[in-house]
């Protein structure tokens, strides 16, 4: 299992995570994908040459009497598509007449981002400063957007009403997650989810007494201006550099997502690399995100290394998105679940075409563009 034989690697990795895919959720989300840090390897990244994102005008600074104040409490805001999230809600409810704090989970590339452009951002590790955090944001009301569980726990205590937002499919709450989620529910103000899909889910799995009022609200995307000839030269150089070729007239396929089995990296390179010779030797498919999964990513690269042109795939880290989508000709999402995918929608606000399997929220996002985009059956058949 070495960089030189790239299919000892393809069924090393491809052994491990089908391993894993036995695994109830909560292990495998909770423990497995942890310990597969141990098979990091580098990855290239293209940076910022666009500047901080528009969007601050809207921030409001006003002392507590003035102005309502909304925490926004969350997990880690580097992965996944809450962080972008938010850092949209956080940027623009001052346009409401809302004052945003955001209480989240360690600190990262985001969070400063977000202090940078005048949002308040507390991070928390344990239950003693998520509660000095509540109490310090002098908060009127809670949104929860996925919060790990003890600073789901110090909103529950601060008697504040909560807004709690559901996400995604979650498919690895236990079934004393699901009772604590309900119980949640009962003491939230209301719930918003991101699509009718998310919405029937999560009214599954809660009790029939349990009546709080849930809103779907699709996620939304700032939109980009349109991108100028130059723009798209400067992005495409920016990504030509990181991945080490001449894009030339190459058609890109872009993909923003954490490397995940759900994501369903190593069979989107599959399928890629499954299409005539001809059409592969005009394109590329580029991913960027950060790895959740690192045996996925590995398996990803094993069957991108050993296949005669796995050199027009390439895996990068955590990337700048704006930058990626202006270099790109079209957008790629195979998921085999998602609520409402937040970088689909941030390639459609940027107007590029969409290729998207059939999860939550792609035959929606599809539909605003059918004559360029394509939804695809979902991979699980389903």
């Amino acid at each position: 299992m070495t960089q030189n034989h790239p299919r000892t690697t393809e069924r090393f990795f491809g052994a491990v995570v089908g391993a894993t895919d036995f695994l109830p959720p909560r292990i495998r989300y909770g423990y497995v994908h942890r310990l597969t840090r141990v098979f990091r390897i580098p990855l290239p990244a293209v940076t910022s040459a666009h500047g901080a994102s528009t969007g601050a005008a809207g921030v409001l600074t006003a002392t507590k009497s003035h102005v309502t104040t909304a925490v926004l409490a969350a997990d880690h805001l580097d992965v996944g598509g809450i962080g972008a999230v938010i850092e949209m809600l956080a940027l623009r409810l001052g346009a409401a007449g809302v004052r945003a704090v955001v209480v989240c989970d360690g600190d990262g590339d985001r969070a400063r981002q977000l202090r940078s452009q005048g949002i308040e951002v507390l991070s928390v590790d344990d239950p003693a400063s998520a509660v000095s955090a509540l109490q310090a944001a002098h908060a009127d009301v809670i949104q929860l957007h996925s919060a790990p569980a003890y600073l789901e726990q110090a909103a529950i205590d601060s008697g504040l009403p909560l807004v709690v937002a559901m996400h995604n499919t979650e498919i690895h709450f236990s079934r004393n997650r699901w009772r604590s989620f309900d119980a949640l529910m009962r003491r939230a103000a209301a719930g918003v989810a991101v699509s009718e899909i998310v919405r029937e889910f999560h009214a599954r799995h809660l009790s029939p007494e349990t009546a709080t009022p849930v809103t779907v609200i699709p996620n939304g995307a700032p939109t980009l201006p349109p991108t100028s000839s130059e723009e798209r030269a400067i992005a495409r150089r920016a990504l030509g550099a990181a991945i080490g070729v001449e894009l030339g007239d190459d058609v890109v396929f872009v993909c923003l997502a954490r490397y995940d089995a759900q994501k369903n990296v190593a069979g989107t390179v599959a399928s890629f690399l499954a299409a005539p010779s001809q059409v592969i030797s005009q394109a590329r498919l580029v991913f960027a995100g950060t790895p959740s999964d690192w045996a996925e990513l590995r398996r990803a690269d094993g069957i991108r290394r050993a296949h005669a042109h796995g050199d027009r795939v390439h895996l990068l880290g955590n990337s700048d998105a704006v930058g990626l989508l202006r270099a790109a000709d079209v957008f790629v999402l195979n998921s085999f679940f998602e609520g409402w995918p937040v970088a689909a929608t941030e390639a459609a606000a940027a107007g590029l075409p969409l290729l998207l399997s059939d999860v939550g929220g792609a035959a929606e996002l599809v539909g605003r563009d059918p004559d360029r985009s394509v939804l695809i059956p979902n991979a699980t058949g389903l």
